[in-house]
């Protein structure tokens, strides 16, 4: 058996590459229709991207994020300028000016009226031959079976400009071999996740996401108190904004966090380990008897323990280290803000978490469920502890747009969520706030008073002579 020896924590640095795409780097490649999907570009490593074909990473490493390819034979790629393009948009010569011609050819009406949808009897390719075209798998194979579609298609030029570049678009998104490399950002990578499943982020929006750390004040060197039952995203959100400094004490319900995003984070053990601080609820409110006892025992009992023994010792001296840091970092507070992304029960939980924040500190809760904010907002309302609780909706509606039309998209999702902002602020005894009118009644009451003893020859303040 091997001897364990033990190693100080690494300093913790954020190198992560975030302009050019390179080796060993999660990133999120995005397909034609639309999809997302996260990969390791690992040394020789052949990503499959089902229909759309098969690459090998090395061939798009040192290219920057952004970067649209398209899939050739031998599993190489060639880069183009994007990763759909309509006939009046040039991108690649050989491709456009093809396609470009085939259309200019094509009259287009000045409506749909005309347009009857019978399947077969206007679209003379079949599926068969579009199998076929498939199976040959050459370069470009893609860009052959829309063209071919299109030439086909009996009804083609009955349609108008913006019809003929919507059914351009929808066959481009099916057979072009293409896709486009992104960085895995908050946004991007919230949307893979919505992608698989909605409910397990919270049916949270990147709208949401964006304001909530805008209403937090999330930057750089900053204390932060976080609930997130979003899997990490909230916590990779603040991670990328933070860029390695600070801190981020995170409270969970379970026996460990589920940080499942931060596998796709780039960021190194030592850097997670830095900068987020695990604590279960029952260290957060029952600090005392939950802070772990430790003594360190003498070098020469360390030195005549068996590996795995060693091993076992510095295991559990590190978590009681860990351990003990969170809970002395809770009972200290003052934190910069409070984010909250839970199914938990927020108006018995505001109550209890609130005295751990700064003064002057925001605080922001999100939910899918107005109603819950809202009996939230009714018992921070009642708190002299919290100002101005203020329920927000975040909603962009995307837009189809052409020149001399525009509507917009009609399967746009319903909603991202709701956001509760407050502020946390320090009540001072003694101190009665008065309205302006309360103010102004008061002055006025004593201006007549003063004009009443002036008639009366009653002396007034200011006529009574100093003693």
């Amino acid at each position: 058996m091997s001897e364990y020896t033990y190693q100080e924590p690494k300093e913790a640095v954020f190198d992560k590459p975030t302009q050019l795409i390179t080796r060993g780097q999660c990133v999120v490649v995005r397909l034609p229709s639309e999809l997302t999907k996260m990969v390791v570009l690992g040394q020789g490593k052949l990503v499959n991207l089902g229909k759309f074909g098969t690459f090998c990473s090395d061939e798009v490493v040192g290219y920057p994020f952004g970067q649209s390819f398209e899939i050739l034979e031998d599993n190489k790629v060639k880069p183009i300028g994007a990763l759909l393009q309509t006939h009046d948009e040039p991108e690649d010569a050989e491709y456009d000016n093809a396609t470009d011609e085939l259309i200019r050819n094509l009259a287009s009406s000045e409506n749909n009226q005309q347009i009857i949808n019978i399947g077969t009897k206007i679209q003379k390719m079949t599926t068969a031959e579009i199998e076929e075209l498939k199976e040959t798998g050459g370069a470009g194979v893609g860009k052959q079976i829309i063209e071919k579609i299109i030439a086909s298609h009996d009804a083609f030029d009955k349609k108008t400009v913006f019809s003929q570049e919507k059914y351009l678009k929808r066959k481009q998104q099916k057979y072009l071999r293409r896709f486009t490399i992104d960085y895995a950002g908050p946004s991007q990578v919230l949307q893979f996740y919505y992608q698989k499943d909605p409910s397990r982020v919270l049916d949270m929006s990147e709208e949401s996401l964006g304001m909530m750390m805008n209403l937090a004040n999330v930057r750089q060197g900053g204390k932060y108190l976080l609930v997130d039952e979003t899997g990490g995203v909230v916590l990779y959100a603040m991670m990328e904004r933070m860029r390695g400094e600070g801190m981020i004490v995170v409270a969970h319900e379970n026996e460990h966090p589920n940080h499942s995003v931060m596998a796709h984070s780039n960021y190194s053990d030592e850097l997670i380990d830095s900068v987020v601080k695990p604590i279960n609820w029952l260290q957060f409110f029952d600090p005392e008897e939950e802070k772990i006892g430790w003594t360190d025992f003498p070098q020469d009992i360390i030195d005549g323990m068996t590996g795995s023994k060693r091993q076992q010792y510095y295991r559990r001296k590190r978590r009681a280290t860990d351990v003990n840091h969170a809970i002395n970092l809770v009972e200290s507070g003052n934190f910069d803000a409070l984010i909250v992304a839970t199914t938990l029960h927020m108006p018995s939980l505001v109550e209890k978490v609130l005295e751990k924040v700064g003064g002057s500190r925001p605080m922001v809760f999100y939910s899918q469920f107005k109603e819950t904010l809202v009996q939230t907002q009714h018992v921070m309302a009642k708190d002299l502890r919290v100002l101005a609780p203020t329920i927000f909706e975040t909603r962009v509606r995307p837009y189809q747009t052409i020149p001399g039309r525009i509507h917009p998209v009609m399967s746009m999702r319903g909603f991202g969520g709701y956001l509760l902002w407050a502020t946390r602020v320090f009540p001072k005894e003694g101190i009665t706030a008065v309205g302006r009118g309360i103010v102004r009644k008061e002055n006025r009451k004593k201006q007549k008073i003063e004009a009443l003893d002036e008639l009366s020859g009653a002396p007034t303040e200011e006529s009574t002579p100093e003693v």
